[in-house]
C-alpha cells in the first residue's frame, strides 16, 4: 500500500480526530523550512501536553478561584475544536 496515495472520497476521520484533520489540512506545505505536517504533530503534541500541566500552572486555582487566563484559553480551544469539526462535516469532497 502506498502510503502517500489520498485518500478515497468521503472517507472522514472520526469525530474526534477531524479537528486535527482539518487543522493539518489548513497547514503549509512548509513552515520556515519544516514540513508542516510535522509542526501541526509537534504542536498538537505540545498543546496535549499543555492541558494535562495546567491544574500544575494554575497556582490561584488552589485558592479557589480558577485564572481568567485559563478559563478563556479553554473556551478559545473548546471552540476552536468544535468550529473545526463541524467544518469538517459540512465541507464536500473536492477533487
Amino acid at each position: 500500500a502506498d502510503p502517500f496515495a489520498p485518500a478515497p472520497i468521503g472517507i472522514k476521520p472520526e469525530w474526534y480526530f477531524m479537528f486535527m484533520f482539518q487543522t493539518l489540512k489548513y497547514l503549509p506545505s512548509y513552515i520556515l523550512g519544516i514540513e508542516g505536517e510535522i509542526v501541526g504533530v509537534i504542536g498538537f503534541g505540545l498543546g496535549g501536553l499543555f492541558l494535562l500541566l495546567i491544574p500544575f500552572l494554575d497556582r490561584s486555582a488552589a485558592r479557589g478561584e480558577p485564572s481568567r487566563l485559563f478559563i478563556w484559553l479553554g473556551l478559545g480551544i473548546i471552540i476552536y475544536m468544535i468550529i473545526l469539526t463541524w467544518l469538517g462535516y459540512t465541507a464536500s469532497p473536492t477533487r
